[in-house]
């Protein structure tokens, strides 16, 4: 079921007695329980159990859900690490536990609110069991929201919040939080405490106060050296590897930064406007409006070329030729001589 939707019937009263959380996005489970446990102590006493399927069986979660609580009418059973779902899942359940899984779902305890957190983003869907949780259960999704979804949400959060973002200071935050929306809530909180005077938050003061994530040091690395300007790109790439960033980490993000461009260069050649691109590749605009300023300052003949470079020295590393560091200065050269 969609995410907004159960928390809107949550903040109604409205209990299952069982939900299946799909995905990883702490942020949304995070907010999904503290609803539950609101809705359930406005009325009463909580009484909450977890159980990580890590350590424990699935019938041990079973007889505990079947008790009945000596301290509150309705029970919560929080059960971790319930993968058993999903596509490539460590956790495999016998015949048996899949069975007795099945009996108690389909007939819940009534005075007992059981929620799976599987943390994994996809579930097999071919499965008899999994088919059974989409009939008997809500399975919720809090998979990570992409870009543009994320964006959505925290606007949609500064609507009824103190803090006054600008457009542009917006546009700072989620480029440094690398779109990340658990990480963008944690910042908006440290931002809340500067927003009380009531002004409104610019670019300079976001700067300030929210740390660089490695993606937003990465993209100015591709800036610099799509650009052709060594010594920056240089001195970024010795930061990052001061930080303990490993050479072969730090390709792979050059490599997806590089896609990027190449993808907007693409698309605007077929004449695509920046914000149709956007649409087209579930893209943030303010990435898709920087990827497409870098993808003009070169030719698409001249980025097809640097991405070829880019996929043989991702081959060497792999392979182990030569020193790791030493790819990216070549890389460079051979930039500038082009």
């Amino acid at each position: 079921m969609d995410y907004q939707r159960v928390m809107t019937e949550l903040h109604q009263g409205k209990l299952a007695p069982v939900y299946y959380l799909q995905g990883s996005e702490k942020y949304l489970i995070d907010q999904f329980l503290k609803q539950l446990f609101n809705t359930l102590e406005k009325d009463q006493a909580l009484d909450i159990m977890q159980i990580d399927l890590e350590e424990e069986s699935i019938q041990s979660v079973i007889d505990e859900a079947n008790m009945f609580s000596f301290f509150a009418d309705q029970r919560i059973i929080i059960v971790d690490n319930a993968s058993f779902l999903a596509n490539q899942s460590p956790l495999k359940l016998n015949k048996t536990e899949e069975k007795n899984l099945s009996e108690y779902i389909s007939s819940p305890n009534s005075a007992t609110v059981v929620v799976f957190l599987s943390r994994q983003d996809q579930i097999d869907r071919r499965r008899k069991l999994s088919q059974l949780f989409t009939k008997q259960t809500l399975l919720v999704d809090v998979t990570p929201l992409d870009e543009r979804q994320v964006d959505r949400f925290v606007r949609e959060y500064l609507r009824s919040s103190e803090i006054k973002l600008g457009k542009h200071a917006l546009d700072e935050l989620l480029i440094r939080v690398n779109y990340q929306l658990s990480l963008a809530m944690i910042e908006l909180e440290k931002l809340h405490t500067f927003a009380l005077s009531g002004q409104e938050l610019s670019v300079e003061n976001v700067r300030q106060l929210v740390p660089r994530s490695l993606e937003t040091d990465v993209f100015e690395l591709s800036t610099a050296v799509s650009q052709g300007k060594v010594n920056q790109a240089i001195q970024i790439y010795q930061d990052l590897l001061l930080m303990k960033n490993e050479p072969i980490a730090l390709h792979a993000l050059l490599v997806s930064q590089f896609r990027l461009i190449l993808q907007v260069k693409l698309l605007k050649e077929r004449g695509m406007m920046p914000g149709q691109m956007a649409e087209y590749l579930s893209v943030h605009p303010y990435r898709v409006k920087l990827a497409y300023q870098t993808s003009q300052r070169k030719t698409l003949p001249a980025l097809l070329a640097l991405y070829d470079d880019f996929a043989e020295i991702d081959y060497q590393m792999k392979m182990g030729i030569g020193q790791a560091e030493n790819h990216f200065y070549l890389l460079l050269t051979k930039i500038v001589s082009s």
